[in-house]
């Protein structure tokens, strides 16, 4: 009885090390991604000149961007709403790396280096998950909202507005929540020449992070202000937009309506 007793010792202290050893790897895991994204930041459409056709749509590849986009001027005002997935790591991915995906609506950003933008923003590592609700008027990086929180199947409204030459203002709404920032006299305009439904690559430190396994994301009720009326992506001719890195497409996008989807391929 009494080596069953010590042994039974040995097995809850080797429990409790490994429970331990367990949660300091956990809790490294989710410092590394706050800290990583903490360096985070937008960046514009970079794609390549020529344009194919999906679904009958004009299609154009992107390094950093997934989605559609309505060119044009006169550009006041894009909306959707989406829900926020739960990433994984994408095939042959390592677990213990982090990868990162966010969706947003913007203005501009397309066919210039301007851009207005809001939404959300995604990690894995480890087995941890960070989100993330933010907006950004380029040239600065993301800022993360105050008062109000997001996570998987959280379902959100995003809205970013012109109301002046250099000034606008994001708007997020989930959970009964609603948080917004305005800009005001900033050093770059907002010319209104496009407007976006996206997901993003996004960078951080300087270079894209490891993209993740998004699943999918489809904004609704998606439409934007053009010379004061109000138009959907699929009645304003949009561009499909899919995300292309080393040679293998990553996503699909498909343009109904007032509907964008973007899958991970």
């Amino acid at each position: 009885m009494r080596f069953l007793t010590s042994a039974a010792s040995v097995l809850l202290i080797a429990n409790v090390t490994f429970a331990s050893n367990l949660a300091a790897r956990k809790q490294e895991a989710r410092d590394t991604i706050r800290a990583r994204t903490a360096l985070r930041r937008s960046n514009v459409f970079k794609g390549a000149p020529d344009v194919t056709v999906v679904n009958g749509t004009a299609a154009k590849e992107s390094s950093n961007w997934a989605g559609a986009a309505i060119t044009g001027s006169g550009i006041t005002e894009v909306s959707g709403t989406f829900t926020v997935p739960k990433p994984t790591v994408p095939s042959g991915g390592s677990s213990s790396s982090e990868y990162c995906g966010a969706a947003w609506v913007g203005i501009d950003g397309y066919s210039n280096s301007d851009l207005i933008q809001t939404g959300v923003l995604w990690c894995i590592e480890d087995g941890e998950y960070e989100y993330e609700a933010w907006y950004e008027y380029l040239p600065a990086s993301l800022v993360e909202y105050s008062g109000i929180s997001v996570s998987a199947g959280s379902v959100v409204t995003v809205t970013a507005t012109k109301t002046g030459t250099n000034s606008g203002v994001t708007t997020l709404k989930s959970g009964g929540s609603t948080v917004s920032h305005t800009f005001t006299g900033e050093s770059s305009p907002i010319p209104g020449e496009s407007a976006e439904w996206i997901v993003e690559d996004f960078l951080s430190g300087g270079s894209e992070v490891p993209f993740a396994d998004f699943g999918t994301v489809t904004f609704t009720g998606a439409s934007a202000i053009v010379n004061g009326d109000t138009v959907t992506p699929g009645s304003d001719s949009a561009v499909n937009i899919y995300l292309e890195e080393d040679g293998s497409v990553l996503t699909s996008t498909t343009i109904s309506g007032g509907t964008v989807t973007v899958a991970y391929e």
